[in-house]
């Protein structure tokens, strides 16, 4: 079975019905649709396609059990979107998935026998096609998964592999992932090397990246994926990278720096800002050993002074005073007086390069949590 013989399938119902098809499996996918010109369509038939699954409003009446354990055809109207004519197929007691097709009329006036009995000998010849295809959310390809987390995982010299790590925010969240692993795998698992992925509830995809991909190509998959769901779905990026594993940890990375159901962020451009995040929550439990550091900030937070924030203007600035005191908004005889408070109050020496060093991770860090 291919999926050109179900799009095959769904053009001759398309032309026997009069009206737009889609194939859907059971959890809701589309895996076939119809693509005669001058039918109508809605935005819920776009969305669909586009998003690769039926939208998450309309998945009520896809998951009906007794739609699903009939063998009629049935009269979907809802409003804001065109009326539907819809045949569930089954094999025995085993529901193989359904086929809808686009009527205007069905909600005014009863179809004529000839659709209907046009969509049930679809039905029919659907069950074969349906019956050998494998699901979608029970696939799980064992090398993509090698790639993810095995760091010999062998791939071919010179390959690079871009890597997408997603985040759902649900009530549901496993079965959110598996819904939006499928919708992943469906979308960007059909080259080689390349699948969607569980991984410790979060859904990873790898990918080799042929051409570089961009934010926005994924984006829009983004945002097909949120329609579909209904629910905050937020994506990162990493890589490319020759080493998939290495492409995980920074998508990973840019994802935790993400806020629920953000736009698509890749790594490349979050790399400063995602590294400090990760640094400061390496070293949150590790003290830097300077207690004149501990003493200053002891003070800021009793005393209501800004010695730290000095410290760190001067640091952020290369020790260029004319540049820090401006940033705080202070003359610079003002700043170079509260640089001198720091040494006589706290101890600290700021002559050392290491000691700088050690006085900016600490204060930077700190400030990034």
């Amino acid at each position: 079975m291919t999926t050109a013989d179900l799009s095959a399938l769904a053009d001759a119902t398309a032309a026997a019905v009069g009206g737009a098809v889609s194939v859907m499996d059971p959890a809701g996918y589309v895996v076939a649709y119809s693509s005669l010109p001058g039918q109508p369509i809605d935005d819920v038939r776009r969305d669909g396609i586009l998003g690769k699954q039926v939208p998450a409003e309309y998945m009520a009446h896809h998951t009906d059990e007794d739609f699903r354990r009939s063998s009629t055809v049935r009269i979907v109207a809802v409003a804001g979107v065109l009326p539907r004519l819809a045949v569930p197929v089954t094999s025995g007691d085993e529901y193989l998935g359904s086929i809808w097709c686009i009527v205007p009329t069905a909600a005014l006036s009863p179809p004529e026998p000839a659709a209907m009995a046009a969509l049930q000998r679809a039905a029919a010849e659907a069950i074969p096609l349906l019956s050998q295809r494998p699901q979608a959310t029970d696939i799980e390809k064992p090398r993509a998964r090698e790639l993810l987390t095995d760091p010999a995982a062998v791939t071919p010299d010179g390959q690079l592999y871009t890597v997408l790590a997603t985040r759902v925010q649900s009530d549901r969240p496993d079965a959110a992932a598996s819904r939006l692993r499928g919708m992943l795998e469906l979308t960007f698992g059909q080259q080689v090397d390349s699948g969607a992925v569980v991984l410790d509830g979060a859904v990873f995809v790898v990918m080799r990246s042929e051409i570089p991909f961009t934010g926005g190509e994924f984006e829009h998959v983004r945002r097909r994926a949120v329609s579909a769901l209904g629910i905050p779905v937020t994506f990162a990026i990493g890589g490319p990278d020759e080493r998939p594993m290495t492409a995980r940890v920074h998508a990973q990375w840019a994802l935790d720096a993400c806020d629920d159901g953000s736009p698509t962020i890749v790594f490349d451009d979050v790399r400063v800002q995602a590294t400090l995040r990760r640094a400061g929550a390496a070293l949150s439990e590790v003290s830097l050993a300077l207690p004149a550091v501990e003493r200053m900030l002891a003070c800021d937070a009793s005393e209501g002074t800004e010695y730290a924030a000095t410290v760190l203007a001067l640091l952020a600035h290369e020790s260029n005073v004319a540049a820090a005191s401006a940033s705080l908004y202070l003359h610079p005889n003002t700043f170079r007086y509260r640089l001198r408070r720091t040494k006589e109050l706290f101890g600290l020496d700021l002559a050392d390069a290491d000691t700088r060093l050690l006085v900016w991770m600490s204060l930077r860090l700190r400030a990034g949590r």
